[in-house]
């Protein structure tokens, strides 16, 4: 194969599997995404503390485990 064509190859199977792997600990617009909502929409009901449990780490960075955001999703649709 082509040099070019092996780095093109390489490049989007990477971004494919990006979109498709979703990892344990999302970020805000990753999270909002998920749930269906805007980043804006999450980051208020979280401050209302309304939304799903989120984790920061370094006293800044916040970050939603899918586990969580199911568990969220879930209890929402049974109330």
């Amino acid at each position: 194969m082509n040099p070019d064509i092996d780095d093109i190859v390489r490049r989007v199977v990477a971004r494919v599997k990006d979109e498709l792997v979703t990892p344990e600990w999302l970020t805000p617009d990753q999270a909002a995404v998920y749930c269906g909502l805007t980043a804006r929409g999450l980051e208020d009901l979280r401050y209302r503390r309304q939304g799903p449990v989120a984790s920061k780490v370094g006293g800044r960075i916040v970050r939603y485990r899918c586990a969580d955001l199911d568990a969220w999703l879930l209890a929402g649709r049974e109330a």
